[in-house]
């Protein structure tokens, strides 16, 4: 049985200046539980094209998240199928702990206190940093952080995973665990990265 696309690009272009565009002509298709890696240096527009999935950054062309077109109308379901982790962790743990964080998208999303909590404890688990459950985000290192930013977006369970260079600044052991969690997550992932090596892993 062949698997659904999820993403979908025909003729997508950007640019922040007229005279010099980023992404020219961009077409692409990503099927359901595929891993695909955005390779290239720094400033290249790895990251745009993320923002662009997620509808952060307007595009020209046609640019489709579950068959729906990236537009203001459908990006609330979009977003709620799509989580994004961000190349700076501290952009997206803004709460005191690794616990409110995680909790944070579920409760406004209006789950009740015993959905939340096992959607926590799951996200935990797999990322592997249960202990780190009531850890303040301040007092953690940088692979900390970088796991509980994709813990928190596991609370979700989103059907695409969107990652800007997941591996920067992270020391060995760190790196490992990452490339051993991505392994492990069956979910769609789209990597943007430089480390051709961890993409590669």
């Amino acid at each position: 049985m062949e698997r659904k696309i999820q993403i979908e690009a025909e003729q997508v272009s950007f640019s922040y200046e007229k005279s010099r565009p980023v992404i020219q002509n961009m077409s692409f298709q990503i099927r359901e539980g595929e891993a695909v890696g955005l390779i290239g240096a720094n400033g290249i527009g790895k990251s745009t094209i993320l923002k662009m999935m997620t509808g952060l950054l307007e595009h020209e062309g046609t640019l489709r998240m579950f068959g729906l077109d990236v537009c203001r109308e459908h990006l609330p379901e979009i977003r709620k199928r799509t989580g994004y982790v961000f190349q700076d962790s501290d952009s997206q743990l803004f709460m005191p702990t690794v616990y409110d964080d995680l909790a944070f998208a579920p409760r406004n999303y209006g789950m009740n206190r015993e959905e939340v909590e096992q959607r926590v404890e799951k996200a935990l688990s797999r990322t592997g940093i249960e202990h780190l459950k009531h850890r303040q985000n301040y007092k953690m290192s940088g692979g900390e952080k970088r796991m509980a930013c994709i813990a928190t977006i596991l609370t979700m369970e989103p059907e695409v995973i969107l990652m800007d260079e997941p591996s920067i600044a992270l020391d060995p052991y760190n790196r490992r665990l990452l490339i051993r969690t991505l392994n492990e997550m069956k979910e769609t992932k789209i990597i943007a990265s430089h480390d051709l090596d961890m993409v590669l892993d």
